[in-house]
């Protein structure tokens, strides 16, 4: 945990954004700024710390927090990372109507079953 630091926030009303820690105000609290996101103290239990790091200086005023955020390019490289994918295919699944999550499931018995032919032909060998 330092400044710089992408965090993804993982409970409550603000689940699914993205932040960056500016400041940390003790074990279980820090600052946090983003694009979309206000500038606030944050519980860290809520929070899932990233790989991501931006560098600006500790306690770094919004402004400056926003230049290095379009700097760093932070959207692309959060869209590319796996929590995002994971986070869009959550998405995805849960705006599913009926007839699509049949077809998911369909398509997943196909999936499992092939897997399960190869790998018994695997064995036999």
């Amino acid at each position: 945990m330092e400044a710089g630091r992408v965090a993804y926030v993982n409970y409550g009303e603000d689940f699914g954004k993205i932040a960056v820690i500016v400041d940390i105000a003790d074990a279980n609290r820090v600052l946090l700024d983003g694009e979309d996101f206000p500038r606030v103290l944050y519980p860290l239990n809520r929070l899932t710390l990233t790989k991501l790091k931006i560098d600006i200086l500790r306690g770094a005023r919004t402004g400056n927090v926003l230049k290095a955020i379009k700097a760093y390019d932070l959207n692309k490289k959060w869209a590319a990372s796996p929590v995002a994918k994971k986070a869009a295919i959550r998405t995805r699944r849960s705006e599913l109507n009926d007839l699509e999550r049949f077809q998911v499931m369909i398509n997943r018995k196909r999936r499992a079953y092939a897997v399960r032919t190869l790998a018994k032909k695997a064995l036999k060998k």
